[in-house]
Protein backbone atom coordinates (compact mmCIF):
# COMPACT_ATOMS: atom_id res chain seq x y z
CA UNK A 1 0.00 0.00 0.00
CA UNK A 2 2.58 2.61 0.48
CA UNK A 3 4.59 1.60 -2.78
CA UNK A 4 1.48 2.35 -4.24
CA UNK A 5 0.97 5.38 -2.67
CA UNK A 6 4.55 6.44 -3.37
CA UNK A 7 4.25 5.78 -6.79
CA UNK A 8 1.27 7.52 -7.27
CA UNK A 9 2.06 10.62 -5.40
CA UNK A 10 5.38 10.76 -7.63
CA UNK A 11 3.69 10.51 -10.61
CA UNK A 12 1.10 13.17 -9.81
CA UNK A 13 3.69 15.74 -8.74
CA UNK A 14 5.44 15.22 -11.56
CA UNK A 15 2.32 15.80 -14.02
CA UNK A 16 1.66 18.74 -12.26
CA UNK A 17 4.95 20.46 -11.83
CA UNK A 18 4.75 19.86 -15.98
CA UNK A 19 1.12 21.00 -16.34
CA UNK A 20 2.42 24.34 -14.15
CA UNK A 21 5.09 25.08 -16.07
CA UNK A 22 3.08 24.55 -19.81
CA UNK A 23 0.48 26.78 -17.99
CA UNK A 24 3.37 29.90 -17.28
CA UNK A 25 4.56 29.45 -20.47
CA UNK A 26 0.66 29.63 -22.41
CA UNK A 27 0.39 32.45 -20.00
CA UNK A 28 3.82 34.66 -21.57
CA UNK A 29 3.04 33.62 -24.97
CA UNK A 30 -0.68 34.58 -24.53
CA UNK A 31 -0.17 37.89 -23.07
CA UNK A 32 2.73 39.22 -25.80
CA UNK A 33 -0.17 38.60 -27.75
CA UNK A 34 -2.61 40.47 -26.17
CA UNK A 35 -0.50 43.00 -25.47
CA UNK A 36 -0.59 44.26 -28.97
CA UNK A 37 -3.96 44.27 -28.81
CA UNK A 38 -3.95 47.01 -26.15
CA UNK A 39 -6.41 50.09 -27.71
CA UNK A 40 -8.56 52.16 -26.17
CA UNK A 41 -11.34 50.71 -23.24
CA UNK A 42 -9.18 47.48 -24.41
CA UNK A 43 -6.18 47.90 -21.47
CA UNK A 44 -3.42 46.19 -20.44
CA UNK A 45 -5.52 45.06 -16.78
CA UNK A 46 -8.11 43.83 -19.08
CA UNK A 47 -5.43 42.36 -21.29
CA UNK A 48 -3.91 40.16 -18.28
CA UNK A 49 -7.57 39.40 -17.30
CA UNK A 50 -8.62 37.54 -20.93
CA UNK A 51 -5.65 35.67 -20.62
CA UNK A 52 -6.50 34.50 -17.11
CA UNK A 53 -10.23 33.48 -18.28
CA UNK A 54 -8.59 31.95 -21.47
CA UNK A 55 -5.99 29.59 -19.66
CA UNK A 56 -8.55 27.23 -18.64
CA UNK A 57 -9.36 26.09 -21.68
CA UNK A 58 -5.76 26.38 -23.46
CA UNK A 59 -4.39 23.80 -20.98
CA UNK A 60 -7.24 21.38 -21.75
CA UNK A 61 -5.78 21.47 -25.39
CA UNK A 62 -2.31 20.42 -23.94
CA UNK A 63 -3.16 18.27 -20.56
CA UNK A 64 -2.08 14.75 -21.88
CA UNK A 65 0.68 16.34 -23.30
CA UNK A 66 1.54 17.28 -19.67
CA UNK A 67 0.53 14.12 -18.75
CA UNK A 68 2.66 12.12 -20.58
CA UNK A 69 5.83 14.25 -20.22
CA UNK A 70 5.09 14.63 -16.49
CA UNK A 71 4.86 10.58 -15.45
CA UNK A 72 7.73 10.02 -18.13
CA UNK A 73 9.74 12.76 -15.95
CA UNK A 74 8.72 11.17 -12.82
CA UNK A 75 8.75 7.76 -13.74
CA UNK A 76 12.48 7.80 -15.45
CA UNK A 77 13.86 9.60 -12.30
CA UNK A 78 12.56 6.27 -9.88
CA UNK A 79 14.00 4.19 -12.89
CA UNK A 80 17.26 6.27 -13.21
CA UNK A 81 17.37 6.26 -9.13
CA UNK A 82 17.29 1.71 -9.85
CA UNK A 83 13.93 2.85 -7.29
CA UNK A 84 11.96 0.40 -10.04
CA UNK A 85 14.62 -1.82 -10.49
CA UNK A 86 14.82 -2.79 -6.34
CA UNK A 87 11.24 -3.10 -6.64
CA UNK A 88 11.22 -5.30 -9.43
CA UNK A 89 14.06 -7.61 -7.59
CA UNK A 90 11.28 -7.31 -4.18
CA UNK A 91 8.74 -9.32 -6.55
CA UNK A 92 6.81 -6.51 -7.98
CA UNK A 93 5.58 -6.99 -11.36
CA UNK A 94 6.03 -4.37 -14.18
CA UNK A 95 1.59 -4.77 -14.23
CA UNK A 96 1.45 -4.79 -10.18
CA UNK A 97 3.41 -1.63 -10.95
CA UNK A 98 1.15 0.01 -13.49
CA UNK A 99 -1.64 -0.37 -10.83
CA UNK A 100 -1.21 3.33 -8.95
CA UNK A 101 -0.02 4.35 -12.42
CA UNK A 102 -3.06 3.44 -13.43
CA UNK A 103 -5.06 5.23 -10.40
CA UNK A 104 -3.11 8.43 -10.74
CA UNK A 105 -4.48 8.32 -14.62
CA UNK A 106 -8.27 7.48 -13.36
CA UNK A 107 -7.48 10.82 -11.12
CA UNK A 108 -5.94 13.25 -13.76
CA UNK A 109 -8.50 11.95 -15.98
CA UNK A 110 -11.72 13.06 -13.75
CA UNK A 111 -9.44 16.20 -13.40
CA UNK A 112 -9.67 16.62 -16.64
CA UNK A 113 -13.13 16.37 -16.84
CA UNK A 114 -14.11 18.75 -14.09
CA UNK A 115 -11.54 21.26 -15.65
CA UNK A 116 -13.25 20.68 -18.86
CA UNK A 117 -16.83 21.20 -17.83
CA UNK A 118 -16.51 23.83 -15.27
CA UNK A 119 -13.17 26.64 -15.26
CA UNK A 120 -12.68 25.69 -19.15
CA UNK A 121 -16.34 27.09 -20.64
CA UNK A 122 -16.24 29.80 -17.71
CA UNK A 123 -13.50 31.32 -18.75
CA UNK A 124 -14.02 31.19 -22.31
CA UNK A 125 -17.35 32.80 -21.63
CA UNK A 126 -15.48 35.52 -19.24
CA UNK A 127 -13.19 36.41 -21.48
CA UNK A 128 -15.30 36.97 -24.60
CA UNK A 129 -18.09 39.22 -22.06
CA UNK A 130 -14.97 40.91 -21.43
CA UNK A 131 -13.58 41.61 -24.69
CA UNK A 132 -17.43 42.63 -25.81
CA UNK A 133 -17.57 45.19 -23.45
CA UNK A 134 -14.41 46.69 -24.43
CA UNK A 135 -15.70 46.55 -27.76
CA UNK A 136 -18.58 48.46 -26.64
CA UNK A 137 -20.76 45.89 -27.60
CA UNK A 138 -22.23 44.26 -23.84
CA UNK A 139 -23.24 41.12 -23.77
CA UNK A 140 -25.12 38.89 -21.44
CA UNK A 141 -24.39 35.72 -20.37
CA UNK A 142 -25.21 32.89 -22.21
CA UNK A 143 -26.70 29.83 -20.79
CA UNK A 144 -29.78 27.22 -22.30
CA UNK A 145 -32.08 30.39 -23.07
CA UNK A 146 -29.05 31.71 -25.44
CA UNK A 147 -27.69 34.78 -25.55
CA UNK A 148 -28.68 38.94 -25.52
CA UNK A 149 -26.20 41.62 -26.88
CA UNK A 150 -26.99 45.42 -27.18
CA UNK A 151 -25.85 47.29 -29.58
CA UNK A 152 -27.18 51.10 -29.30
CA UNK A 153 -30.89 51.20 -29.28
CA UNK A 154 -31.16 47.70 -30.45
CA UNK A 155 -31.48 44.64 -28.39
CA UNK A 156 -30.98 41.18 -30.17
CA UNK A 157 -31.04 37.50 -28.29
CA UNK A 158 -29.36 34.90 -30.54
CA UNK A 159 -30.22 31.21 -29.56
CA UNK A 160 -27.05 29.59 -31.37
CA UNK A 161 -23.97 30.46 -33.39
CA UNK A 162 -21.88 27.97 -35.17
CA UNK A 163 -17.89 28.15 -35.54
CA UNK A 164 -18.29 29.55 -39.03
CA UNK A 165 -20.65 32.49 -37.31
CA UNK A 166 -23.96 31.25 -38.84
CA UNK A 167 -27.05 32.38 -36.74
CA UNK A 168 -29.80 30.71 -35.60
CA UNK A 169 -33.33 31.65 -33.70
CA UNK A 170 -32.53 35.63 -33.65
CA UNK A 171 -34.79 37.65 -32.64
CA UNK A 172 -34.26 41.73 -32.78
CA UNK A 173 -36.05 44.63 -31.27
CA UNK A 174 -35.07 47.74 -32.30
CA UNK A 175 -36.20 51.26 -30.27
CA UNK A 176 -36.58 54.51 -30.64
CA UNK A 177 -34.80 57.32 -28.48
CA UNK A 178 -37.99 57.62 -26.42
CA UNK A 179 -37.51 53.79 -26.02
CA UNK A 180 -40.59 52.97 -27.66
CA UNK A 181 -40.78 49.57 -29.96
CA UNK A 182 -40.49 50.49 -33.49
CA UNK A 183 -39.65 47.04 -35.05
CA UNK A 184 -39.68 43.18 -33.91
CA UNK A 185 -37.78 40.46 -36.24
CA UNK A 186 -37.79 36.80 -36.01
CA UNK A 187 -34.87 35.38 -38.74
CA UNK A 188 -34.71 31.44 -37.99
CA UNK A 189 -30.96 31.63 -39.91
CA UNK A 190 -28.52 34.45 -40.58
CA UNK A 191 -25.68 33.95 -42.44
CA UNK A 192 -23.50 37.38 -41.90
CA UNK A 193 -21.62 38.82 -44.95
CA UNK A 194 -19.42 41.37 -45.93
CA UNK A 195 -22.32 43.33 -47.83
CA UNK A 196 -24.98 42.48 -44.85
CA UNK A 197 -26.88 39.25 -43.35
CA UNK A 198 -28.74 37.10 -45.38
CA UNK A 199 -31.87 35.74 -43.51
CA UNK A 200 -33.75 32.89 -43.78
CA UNK A 201 -37.82 32.97 -42.39
CA UNK A 202 -37.87 36.41 -41.39
CA UNK A 203 -40.96 37.29 -39.54
CA UNK A 204 -41.33 41.40 -39.19
CA UNK A 205 -43.23 43.53 -36.97
CA UNK A 206 -43.47 47.06 -37.77
CA UNK A 207 -44.99 49.11 -35.15
CA UNK A 208 -46.32 52.50 -36.16
CA UNK A 209 -48.34 55.17 -34.28
CA UNK A 210 -51.24 53.49 -34.31
CA UNK A 211 -51.04 50.13 -36.09
CA UNK A 212 -48.86 47.25 -36.37
CA UNK A 213 -47.31 46.20 -40.08
CA UNK A 214 -46.80 42.50 -40.22
CA UNK A 215 -44.94 40.65 -43.25
CA UNK A 216 -43.12 37.35 -43.88
CA UNK A 217 -39.87 36.39 -46.40
CA UNK A 218 -38.67 33.59 -46.86
CA UNK A 219 -35.40 35.36 -47.44
CA UNK A 220 -34.22 38.57 -47.49
CA UNK A 221 -31.10 40.66 -47.15
CA UNK A 222 -30.78 42.52 -43.99
CA UNK A 223 -28.23 45.51 -42.98
CA UNK A 224 -25.61 44.14 -40.82
CA UNK A 225 -28.05 44.51 -37.16
CA UNK A 226 -24.67 43.95 -35.46
CA UNK A 227 -21.00 44.33 -36.35
CA UNK A 228 -18.90 41.56 -37.56
CA UNK A 229 -16.13 41.97 -34.96
CA UNK A 230 -18.99 41.18 -32.29
CA UNK A 231 -20.02 38.10 -34.06
CA UNK A 232 -16.13 36.74 -34.17
CA UNK A 233 -16.76 37.38 -30.13
CA UNK A 234 -19.81 35.30 -30.37
CA UNK A 235 -18.27 32.61 -31.57
CA UNK A 236 -17.13 29.51 -29.45
CA UNK A 237 -14.78 26.11 -30.99
CA UNK A 238 -16.85 23.06 -29.87
CA UNK A 239 -13.70 21.97 -28.17
CA UNK A 240 -13.93 24.67 -25.66
CA UNK A 241 -17.74 23.66 -24.85
CA UNK A 242 -18.97 22.13 -22.10
CA UNK A 243 -20.61 18.82 -22.44
CA UNK A 244 -24.06 20.34 -22.39
CA UNK A 245 -23.39 22.91 -24.04
CA UNK A 246 -22.32 20.66 -26.86
CA UNK A 247 -25.19 18.26 -26.88
CA UNK A 248 -27.47 21.15 -26.79
CA UNK A 249 -25.91 22.42 -29.92
CA UNK A 250 -25.35 18.95 -31.42
CA UNK A 251 -29.23 17.98 -31.02
CA UNK A 252 -30.04 21.41 -32.53
CA UNK A 253 -28.56 21.21 -35.61
CA UNK A 254 -29.79 17.63 -35.70
CA UNK A 255 -33.17 18.42 -35.47
CA UNK A 256 -32.87 21.49 -38.22
CA UNK A 257 -31.00 19.09 -40.50
CA UNK A 258 -27.49 21.28 -39.98
CA UNK A 259 -23.93 19.33 -39.91
CA UNK A 260 -22.99 18.27 -36.09
CA UNK A 261 -20.51 15.59 -36.83
CA UNK A 262 -17.52 18.36 -35.30
CA UNK A 263 -19.79 18.72 -32.28
CA UNK A 264 -20.93 15.53 -31.70
CA UNK A 265 -16.69 14.48 -31.84
CA UNK A 266 -16.16 16.92 -29.40
CA UNK A 267 -18.75 15.64 -27.25
CA UNK A 268 -18.10 11.96 -26.99
CA UNK A 269 -14.12 13.49 -27.20
CA UNK A 270 -14.78 14.65 -23.71
CA UNK A 271 -16.48 11.91 -22.49
CA UNK A 272 -13.52 9.65 -23.80
CA UNK A 273 -10.62 11.59 -22.25
CA UNK A 274 -9.66 10.31 -18.90
CA UNK A 275 -9.29 6.87 -21.01
CA UNK A 276 -6.68 9.00 -22.92
CA UNK A 277 -4.43 10.54 -19.84
CA UNK A 278 -5.01 6.40 -18.57
CA UNK A 279 -3.49 5.43 -22.12
CA UNK A 280 -0.93 8.24 -21.61
CA UNK A 281 0.34 7.49 -18.37
CA UNK A 282 1.20 3.52 -18.76
CA UNK A 283 2.25 4.66 -22.21
CA UNK A 284 5.03 6.51 -20.28
CA UNK A 285 5.84 3.63 -17.97
CA UNK A 286 7.67 1.39 -20.26
CA UNK A 287 9.26 4.47 -21.96
CA UNK A 288 10.76 5.74 -19.06
CA UNK A 289 12.64 1.92 -18.61
CA UNK A 290 13.97 2.20 -21.74
CA UNK A 291 15.71 5.72 -21.39
CA UNK A 292 16.85 4.60 -17.43
CA UNK A 293 20.66 4.03 -17.89
CA UNK A 294 21.74 6.25 -20.69
CA UNK A 295 18.84 8.66 -20.46
CA UNK A 296 19.49 12.06 -18.33
CA UNK A 297 16.22 14.16 -17.13
CA UNK A 298 17.02 16.50 -20.45
CA UNK A 299 16.48 13.11 -22.83
CA UNK A 300 13.38 12.11 -20.77
CA UNK A 301 11.78 15.65 -21.39
CA UNK A 302 12.55 15.33 -25.17
CA UNK A 303 11.67 12.29 -25.78
CA UNK A 304 8.26 13.25 -23.91
CA UNK A 305 7.57 16.29 -25.53
CA UNK A 306 8.86 14.47 -29.17
CA UNK A 307 5.95 11.58 -28.43
CA UNK A 308 3.01 13.56 -26.92
CA UNK A 309 3.33 15.86 -30.45
CA UNK A 310 3.39 12.47 -32.04
CA UNK A 311 0.33 11.13 -30.33
CA UNK A 312 -1.21 14.51 -30.76
CA UNK A 313 -1.16 14.73 -34.48
CA UNK A 314 -1.87 10.88 -34.77
CA UNK A 315 -5.55 11.50 -32.88
CA UNK A 316 -6.44 14.53 -34.66
CA UNK A 317 -5.41 12.40 -37.79
CA UNK A 318 -7.45 9.73 -36.40
CA UNK A 319 -10.59 11.94 -35.40
CA UNK A 320 -10.51 14.28 -38.33
CA UNK A 321 -10.16 11.50 -41.23
CA UNK A 322 -12.81 9.06 -38.86
CA UNK A 323 -14.91 11.70 -39.75
CA UNK A 324 -14.19 12.23 -42.92
CA UNK A 325 -14.50 8.32 -44.60
CA UNK A 326 -17.81 8.23 -42.59
CA UNK A 327 -16.60 7.01 -38.92
CA UNK A 328 -19.80 7.87 -36.20
CA UNK A 329 -18.31 10.67 -34.14
CA UNK A 330 -18.34 7.83 -31.01
CA UNK A 331 -16.28 5.64 -32.92
CA UNK A 332 -13.54 7.92 -33.94
CA UNK A 333 -13.13 9.52 -31.14
CA UNK A 334 -12.65 6.72 -28.89
CA UNK A 335 -9.76 5.10 -31.40
CA UNK A 336 -6.74 6.92 -30.45
CA UNK A 337 -7.38 6.26 -26.53
CA UNK A 338 -7.75 2.56 -27.30
CA UNK A 339 -5.26 2.13 -29.71
CA UNK A 340 -2.52 3.81 -26.93
CA UNK A 341 -4.06 1.67 -24.52
CA UNK A 342 -3.26 -1.10 -26.76
CA UNK A 343 0.40 -0.22 -27.92
CA UNK A 344 1.21 0.51 -23.59
CA UNK A 345 -0.52 -3.14 -22.82
CA UNK A 346 2.06 -4.46 -25.32
CA UNK A 347 5.18 -2.90 -23.71
CA UNK A 348 3.91 -3.97 -20.25
CA UNK A 349 3.57 -7.32 -21.74
CA UNK A 350 6.52 -7.39 -22.86
CA UNK A 351 7.91 -6.37 -20.06
CA UNK A 352 10.69 -3.81 -21.30
CA UNK A 353 13.64 -3.62 -18.75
Amino acid sequence: MRLDFYVLRTVLSGTLVTLGALLGLALILLLLDEIDKVEGAYTLGKAILFVLYMLPGYMLEFFPLATLVGSLMALGQLAAGNEITAMRAAGVSLGRLARPVLAAGVLLGLFGMLLGETLGPLGQTQARLMRAEALGHPLSMQGEQGLWLRDQERFMHVGYVTPGGELHKVRAFTFDPDHNLREALYLEQVTPGEQGWEAHKVHSNTFLSESVSMAFDAQRSLPALVPTNLLNVLVVLPQYMSMQELWRYARFLDANGLESAPYWLAWWGKLFAPLQVVAMLLLALPFALVTRRSGGVGQRMVIGILLGLAILILTRLLTQGGLLIGLPAWFAALLPPVLFLALATLGLKRGVV
